[in-house]
């Protein structure tokens, strides 16, 4: 098979789209569409390797393929493995929780499994997995490990092997049909968009048909007459087709699985297409040549790019500056993931590499032997560290747990039937040693402030609504705001925010003020989400939207544009804007720059509490 001039020039395309998708989220939401280019070349690709190999009465021979396979895909992800466990250590071992699992997966090809099992999230803002990105080769490689078993099964059940290899492609064409149901309805109609992105079932259509137009294209090798011009159009409208849908997509959409996904490989079929029609024209004008050629070499390290950007991403914010603008984090990442891309391709392409390691002088064996097992006992060293959980994670849960305990033994402090209160305190939370002295003394505390007095008498006047970010200043905000009351808990998204005000309205202890502090974990906040909180408090209550900050590569521009909007519109609504005061402030906040330490606690706590003294 000769080389198909252009290809890496899609690679390379699809890889712009990707990597501006996670560096650039909210500028093109569907980048994620890209990724079924790679599927679908990959299939193409390999499938007509498979038919070329049997065509030319070689024998199919299943393991030499996987290890071919392996030796393309095994050393670069294991470079960049060593090279993020290694970097991750030093910079922040919090990003490396669970780094034992992940690993694991990510060697083993396992990742999309481990998410689905897991529930995982391909959009999770919140220390994510360092290998998550993973997920893609693991989908492929499965797909690897099941074509050439399908092609050997029709080699065995036909006569000949043309009829094996032309059935071969209808199975394939039925596979990705069937895969295509299965995505439309999971991702569609079902709304479950992880279980039908990550499963190999309803995720291969784009492969599957890839490797349908190789065997359509085995068996009609001249490529059909058209007007001239007409693959040159067709590939830029299919180009511009895919950005419209890259800058339009969400995926969080049915539509993005019923027709965007399914549609991004018609488009990639057109442009391969287009592409072979081109072939003549490409190597043999020098300018479009040249071009090409340059496109070419950028593709070749589409692979190793993949593979960078996705730790840089996660690991750069910890070690540049606050003050470093969002386009800079993105220009570095791009900087790196391209150099040592290209560093790790050159060396891995040298032909007979480890033959020539062998026969090497002995000074030069030593040389790399050291940094090898430099390599190899950093990562053992930083495994055997990563956390199971995160230091954050862990302080929010001690800090709620603590703070349970202080509310029990208060209440019990109140009540009449304080032995009974203080034996459910000892059976529940027996760890703490100090709550059994806290409980004997618990007649002489005195008596307590904020919200726990508020919410026991019935007259609390501020209600804070929250996330874990509001659950780690939870008691700042109780010291700090008279007779207020903190309802937070992780994970919480403002939708959840009418469901918790009409708990309380029909307890009939809503307070006059409600903070309302939900926009960490949002993706979207429109007018009609804030007005059903406004209307289901009802008439008579000031309310005060505070607007979030999730770290420089999660931003939530859009969310506080649209919380301050709102408050605009309305009288009684105000805006405490938390983004300006912790945006280039990392001071206040832990390792993730989203949750806050005790000096950002205190500041946010001052920041909701002077505006409503302002709004008195």
């Amino acid at each position: 098979m000769h080389k198909l001039v252009g290809i890496n020039s899609l690679r390379f395309f699809a890889i712009i789209f990707i990597v501006t998708y996670h560096l650039f989220h909210e500028f093109m939401p569907g980048g994620f569409l890209a990724v079924e280019i790679f599927l679908c070349l990959s299939g193409y690709l390999i499938t007509s390797k498979l038919i070329n190999q049997v065509d030319a009465n070689r024998e199919l021979k299943y393991l030499d393929f996987i290890k071919s396979r392996l030796k393309r895909l095994y050393p670069t992800l294991l470079a960049v493995v060593i090279f993020s466990l290694t970097l991750g250590i030093f910079i922040a071992p919090d990003v490396l929780t669970g780094a034992r699992q992940n690993t694991v997966t990510a060697l083993t090809f396992t990742t999309n499994i481990a998410e689905l099992i897991t529930g995982g999230n391909y959009e999770n803002t919140y220390l994510p997995n360092i290998f998550e990105h993973t997920w893609f080769l693991a989908l492929l490689f499965q797909l690897y490990i099941i074509l050439p078993l399908i092609l050997k099964i029709h080699l065995k059940i036909f006569q000949t092997k043309r009829d094996a290899i032309k059935f071969f492609g209808v199975t394939l064409l039925a596979l990705g049909f069937a895969s295509l149901v299965l995505m439309a309805c999971y991702g569609g109609l079902f709304e479950m968009q992880n279980r039908a992105y990550f499963a190999l079932d309803s995720h291969m259509t784009a492969f599957c048909i890839g490797g349908a137009f190789a065997v359509f294209k085995f068996f009609v090798p001249r490529t059909p007459r058209t007007v001239k011009g007409i693959p040159t159009a067709g590939l830029l409208l299919s180009s511009i087709a895919m950005v419209v849908l890259a800058l339009r997509v969400h995926y969080d959409s049915s539509f993005a699985f019923i027709f965007a996904l399914p549609f991004t490989t018609f488009l990639t079929i057109v442009m391969l297409a287009c592409i072979i029609k081109l072939q003549r024209n490409i190597r043999e004008r020098r300018k479009t040549r040249n071009v090409v050629r340059v496109l070419e070499g950028l593709g070749n390290l589409a692979y190793g790019v993949y593979l960078l950007h996705w730790p840089l991403m996660i690991l750069l914010p910890h070690l540049l500056p606050s003050d470093t603008a969002r386009w800079g984090y993105a220009l570095i990442n791009v900087i790196i993931s391209f150099a040592l891309s290209s560093i790790l391709f050159e060396f891995f392409r040298i032909k007979n590499l480890w033959r020539k390691i062998r026969k090497s002088r002995r000074a030069i064996k030593i040389s790399y032997a050291s940094i090898a097992a430099c390599f190899v006992a950093a990562t053992t060293v930083t495994l055997i560290r990563a956390p199971r959980a995160s230091s954050i994670a862990e302080q929010l849960s001690q800090e709620e747990s603590n703070h349970s305990s202080a509310e029990l033994i208060m209440n019990a402090s109140n009540s009449t039937d304080f032995i009974n209160a203080t034996q459910i305190l000892e059976s529940t939370v027996n760890i703490m040693n100090t709550e059994l002295t806290l409980a004997q003394n618990a007649e002489t505390l005195p008596a307590p402030s904020g919200s726990l007095a508020a919410a026991n008498a019935n007259e609390a006047k501020v209600l804070v609504i929250g996330d874990s970010v509001t659950l780690g200043a939870k008691q700042a905000i109780e010291a700090t705001i008279a007779k207020s009351f903190v309802d937070a808990k992780e994970n919480r998204g403002i939708e959840t925010a009418t469901g918790i005000l009409s708990s309380y309205s029909a307890s009939g202890k809503l307070p006059g003020t409600i903070v309302v502090s939900l926009a960490t974990n949002q993706r979207t906040i429109t007018d009609q989400i804030l007005q059903d909180i406004v209307n289901v408090a009802g008439s008579g209550h000031k309310f005060i939207l505070v607007t979030a900050y999730a770290g420089p590569l999660q931003p939530r521009d859009e969310q506080n544009a649209a919380l301050k909007s709102f408050a605009n519109k309305n009288n009684n609504v105000y805006i405490a804007d938390w983004w300006e005061v912790s945006h280039d402030n990392w001071s206040l906040m832990y390792a993730d720059h989203i949750h806050l330490n005790p000096a950002g606690r205190a500041a946010y706590a001052n920041l909701v509490s002077n505006v409503i003294k302002g709004m008195r």
